[in-house]
């Protein structure tokens, strides 16, 4: 007998043998069965394992978010979130299911960008564990990214026995990731071990990267830096700073402005970081040195010093006014500076500032592409309710709104009302019932064409 139980015999020789001895029927079919059985399996398993060849062959470059879901089942997860007004949590959700509607294909980018930017949101409005699940829903490197911020979240707010883990999804997202979009998880990776001291891990992450990422690691150095580190940390930023190159100089900046931050109340030390940085910034465009500007005010109100707020607010409006600037860029810098003049109590310029932009939104709209002009008002909308001026702040918003569907596709239709949401649940602006009727109207209605 063969080995699948048919007599070694000619097929010609077996069928006689069979029809000559009728009681080998039925081991005949019994036998037959079990062969056409073995020959499906056979002829499956040949056409899975083409299937996989033929699968992984194709996606070895992909992103590896499937990998690292089936690598999550011993995670622990004792995040909370910080309660919520019932309008705040509809809006994340709308932001949220509005920048997931945008097609993975060919809007993966955008769609993922959009889906971020929500994710930043609930961080900011202490929502760790929603922050958490919507990063599960990241399709592309950007989860990697997300991973990286709920880390260095989690390290700042006492979840400590939560860090590692999300650090690891990081890494593991990352390892798949390519140029700046893996130097860009990296380096939030090293923010996170730099933030917890273990430096060694911290420059392991930060060897090697791209320019636009050199240096940022620096800026959580400056916020963490003790008393005795204030010269080496001024040592370090130089070094990086000596090049001049564009990128890790605006990085190395930015890190000086947490030096002058952290040490606010050394009011040498925090003279040296100011004077570093207008040294420095010559290189840079005016925007970049408003941003510097405004960074520096917005720390100098964090230590109730208002005048040196509005001292560096006016500095920061000159060089405003000393350019000439396209109604979609002035209108949210200066927004900006409307939110901080009246922090520092300059309140009656700063109401007349913002209702000055508002003009020139007004005058200046048929000149401001349409998919820009949602995008220059949230800001604007932002200041007034900074003011405490809800009334005009929903006015704006509502405009902002309408805006937003000037263009008849829907991705930039999804990602203005996702940003909308997104600001109005971080400023504590509940809409009207026009309103929720005109956001639940656009969300939808997203479709073809995108």
């Amino acid at each position: 007998m063969c080995k699948h139980g048919a007599p070694a015999q000619t097929d010609k020789a077996w069928f006689i043998e069979i029809f000559q001895k009728p009681k080998l029927l039925p081991i005949f079919k019994s036998k037959l069965c079990e062969y056409k059985m073995i020959v499906k399996l056979r002829f499956f398993l040949l056409l899975a394992g083409s299937t996989l060849f033929l699968f992984t062959a194709g996606c070895g470059k992909q992103d590896r978010t499937d990998d690292v879901a089936q690598n999550k089942s011993g995670m622990v997860v004792s995040l909370t979130d910080k309660p919520l007004a019932a309008y705040q949590n509809e809006l994340l959700d709308i932001a949220f299911e509005t920048a997931a509607a945008i097609p993975v294909k060919p809007h993966i980018k955008d769609r993922s960008l959009s889906q971020e930017k929500v994710v930043a949101a609930s961080l900011e409005l202490d929502q760790p564990l929603r922050a958490l699940s919507l990063i599960e829903k990241i399709d592309n490197w950007r989860r990697g990214a997300g991973y990286g911020d709920l880390a260095f979240y989690c390290a700042r707010h006492g979840y400590a026995g939560e860090v590692q883990q999300y650090l690891d999804l990081a890494v593991q997202i990352s390892e798949s990731a390519e140029g700046w979009r893996r130097d860009q998880i990296r380096v939030k990776i090293a923010n996170t071990y730099t933030w917890v001291g273990q430096t060694r891990q911290a420059d392991q992450f930060e060897t090697g990267v791209v320019d636009s990422e050199s240096g940022k690691v620096a800026g959580v150095k400056a916020m963490i830096a003790g008393e005795d580190y204030f010269d080496e940390q001024m040592n370090a930023l130089d070094a990086l700073i000596a090049p001049g190159n564009f990128d890790i100089v605006e990085n190395a900046l930015k890190a000086c402005t947490n030096l002058f931050n952290r040490f606010y109340d050394d009011a040498w030390r925090r003279s040296l970081a100011e004077e570093k940085i207008k040294t420095s910034w010559g290189k840079l465009p005016i925007f970049k040195r408003v941003e510097l500007l405004t960074e520096l005010a917005g720390f100098a109100l964090d230590h109730a010093d208002q005048a040196k707020a509005l001292e560096l607010v006016n500095e920061a409006h000159l060089f405003m006014d000393s350019a000439q600037w396209r109604p979609e860029h002035r209108i949210p810098m200066i927004s900006e500076l409307v939110k901080l003049r009246f922090r520092a109590g300059d309140r009656q310029k700063a109401r007349t500032d913002a209702d000055a932009l508002l003009a020139l939104f007004d005058s200046q709209r048929d000149k401001i592409v349409n998919i820009y002009r949602a995008g220059a008002l949230r800001p604007l909308a932002e200041a007034y309710q900074s003011m405490g001026n809800t009334t005009d702040a929903l006015t704006v918003y509502k405009r902002a709104v309408e805006e937003g569907v000037e263009n008849p596709n829907s991705r930039p239709r999804a990602e203005d009302l996702s940003a909308t949401c997104c600001s109005m649940a971080l400023l504590g602006v509940e809409p009207d019932a026009e309103l929720w009727t005109s956001i639940r109207q656009i969300n939808e209605g997203l479709g073809d064409p995108w």
